[in-house]
């Protein structure tokens, strides 16, 4: 029901949060709360594997059934871009998704997959709304595609601020013209490709990763033994 998760939320011993937001959400209802972002492996599951030197790229999106609606928030743009240059589409994690105009391979959603289709990614993109909605997510599919040394465009909204430095490991838009402008410099830059790319992967191992993390968590729970 609607009412549980503030029942949880106001009676729970401490609260772990994943955004800002959200966790300035919870402390209206309880002072005890952490925020830790979403987290990867990056020793044992997340290693990259690009092959930045190629003559076709492949813009990657990965997401769920129920958030799909998000990457065609890029139709337009991907029309446009694809007007000017070559490259694949892959879309994880909802095989239905078609825009008209475009050759689009879109693969279900697999645990035991996930990654190997992730690694085939040379430009990860992340295009959100800017709604309330948004503001309590995480962030992770950025860090995810991170996590390999995927260079990374996302829309410029919520924890994607906090996961991306603009410029340096990613890159944050808000404008078609914005999309349109990173995305091309990518596709044509295989050294701006692999800088990125590289920062990207050194940020996560730093803020995002298990390792990074797990002291975080260790704290809060000896706090409550």
């Amino acid at each position: 029901g609607r009412k549980k998760p503030i029942y949880l939320m106001k009676t729970s011993d401490h609260v772990i949060t994943c955004t800002p937001y959200l966790d300035a959400f919870v402390r209206t209802l309880n002072p005890n709360t952490t925020d830790i972002s979403s987290t990867v492996d990056t020793e044992r599951r997340y290693h990259p594997l690009n092959r930045h030197q190629k003559e076709i790229v492949t813009l990657g999106w990965s997401g769920s059934v129920s958030t799909s609606k998000y990457f065609y928030l890029l139709s337009h743009v991907l029309k446009k871009l694809a007007a000017i240059h070559r490259f694949n589409i892959l879309v994880i994690g909802d095989s239905s998704v078609r825009i008209e105009g475009l050759e689009i391979e879109a693969v279900d959603w697999k645990e035991e997959s996930e990654i190997t289709y992730l690694q085939r990614i040379d430009i990860g993109v992340y295009p959100l709304p800017d709604e309330e909605w948004v503001l309590g997510k995480s962030g992770l599919k950025a860090i995810q595609y991170m996590a390999l040394a995927i260079p990374t465009v996302a829309t410029a909204v919520g924890a994607n601020f906090r996961v991306i430095e603009n410029g340096v490991s990613g890159f944050l838009v808000k404008t078609e013209e914005e999309w349109l402008h990173i995305l091309s410099r990518l596709i044509q830059d295989a050294g701006l490709r692999e800088r990125v790319g590289r920062n990207a992967r050194i940020k996560v191992e730093r803020e995002f990763s298990i390792k990074a993390n797990a002291p975080k968590y260790l704290q809060v729970l000896k706090k409550l033994s």
